[in-house]
């Protein structure tokens, strides 16, 4: 899942009309609740990192509900048909969360902070910190499956979470704005590529000496 500002100009060939707004507006009304307990949840950890210690892990945190066109665009790329059920039963990203740490050791502290939490389920978690994707890209994924309660059932919607320091988010921000230019994942050169990935490995250092400076 990215957490980009999401472009609703139309740069590409999109026929929105197969999720009218009627339907867009009730789907992702569940994913915005079950996105709200999630915000509450790592908030309420945020505060007490800070009342505990002035070496509190969390920068920031932002967090985005996928816009219509986006849906549409993540379900094509899977060629899947569009609709909202596909989207519902196919997509875990509708919800995302991003926690911005200021040092790789504080992404893990959240991570297990966040295993900690009663009533929510884990779906899914994906350590790239660890084991980086090829173009450089490190974060750590969570998936949380978050009850929502109705008048007939419970149903579990997820939230993506993704962790990451300050360097690793201003690398994806300039790698996305690169790479995926008007909305498009453009064809960029393996060179290019190459210096990306340096530039990954290059923030990579820079952060451990920063670290290495913090707690002398």
């Amino acid at each position: 899942m990215g957490l980009e500002t999401e472009n609703e100009n139309q740069h590409y060939s999109i026929d929105a009309g197969r999720i009218t707004q009627e339907e867009y507006d009730s789907l992702i009304k569940p994913y915005s609740e079950a996105l709200t307990i999630i915000q509450i949840r790592l908030n309420s950890l945020n505060a007490e990192y800070r009342s505990r210690s002035m070496q509190y892990p969390i920068h920031n945190i932002q967090h985005r509900i996928k816009s219509k066109n986006s849906i549409i665009k993540k379900l094509e790329k899977k060629e899947l048909p569009v609709s909202a059920e596909i989207a519902r039963d196919a997509l875990t990203d509708i919800a995302g969360i991003r926690v911005i740490c200021y040092f790789e050791d504080d992404i893990y502290s959240v991570v297990s902070a966040i295993r900690k939490q009663t009533g929510v389920l884990m779906i899914k978690e994906r350590d790239y910190v660890k084991e980086p994707k090829n173009n450089g890209y490190r974060s750590y994924h969570m998936v949380l499956g978050v009850p929502i309660y109705t008048l007939e059932e419970t149903q579990y919607f997820p939230v993506e979470v993704q962790i990451r320091t300050i360097s690793m988010d201003l690398w994806a921000s300039m790698e996305h704005r690169i790479c995926y230019k008007n909305g498009r994942n453009q064809n960029v050169e393996e060179q290019t590529r190459e210096i990306l990935r340096n530039y990954a490995d290059e923030l990579m250092r820079i952060e451990l000496g920063m670290f290495n400076q913090c707690v002398k």
